[in-house]
């Protein structure tokens, strides 16, 4: 009986050590999804929404939501929205200070592979805001964005978040 308790404390030690982070982001467990342009993993408990342009999916952007795949109910939920540009001479900077209101300078953070630059801020719609964190990195030559739609309702998430870090830290060009 005693071997028994301490292999299973033994095992119970093993698997938190094993799932701690070093806050570079994890691997995200779940599907990975593919637009043609990129790719990223998709972890349980979020629904990835391709973006429309003209009637035709955009491979170069896509919002994944946290907690409903209902179509209706999309913005009512925070979500990461993805982007990937190609153009020369693109600029995250530059998009954020033309996209949003009140800027603030993020310190940079590594996830994955990539370290990302950015800034929160809000952006206005009406009589109402929403808060927000803008990043971007360069990889391979191409430039990835991530807004963070941080609060929508009285749901909230984060860039501390395991699941956002690793989302992010999953998202590869092809």
């Amino acid at each position: 009986m005693k071997k028994t308790m301490v292999l299973v404390l033994v095992i119970n030690m093993f698997m938190l050590v094993g799932c701690g982070g070093s806050g570079g982001g994890g691997k995200a467990s779940g599907e990975k999804y593919s637009t043609g342009a990129f790719s990223v993993q998709v972890p349980k408990g979020w629904a990835v929404t391709p973006f429309y342009r003209s009637g035709q999916i955009s491979p170069n952007t896509l919002s994944v939501h946290k907690g409903t795949a209902e179509e209706y109910k999309l913005m009512s939920v925070p979500f990461l929205q993805i982007q990937l540009h190609t153009e020369s001479g693109f600029s995250g900077e530059v998009n954020a200070k033309n996209s949003f209101k009140e800027l603030k300078d993020m310190q940079p953070v590594t996830l994955g592979k990539n370290t990302w630059k950015g800034y929160t801020g809000i952006q206005a719609r009406g009589s109402s805001s929403m808060s927000l964190n803008y990043i971007w990195t360069e990889v391979n030559g191409a430039n990835i964005t991530v807004t963070v739609w941080k609060e929508m309702g009285d749901k909230k998430i984060s860039l501390d978040d395991a699941d956002v870090k690793a989302i992010i830290a999953s998202i590869t060009p092809e």
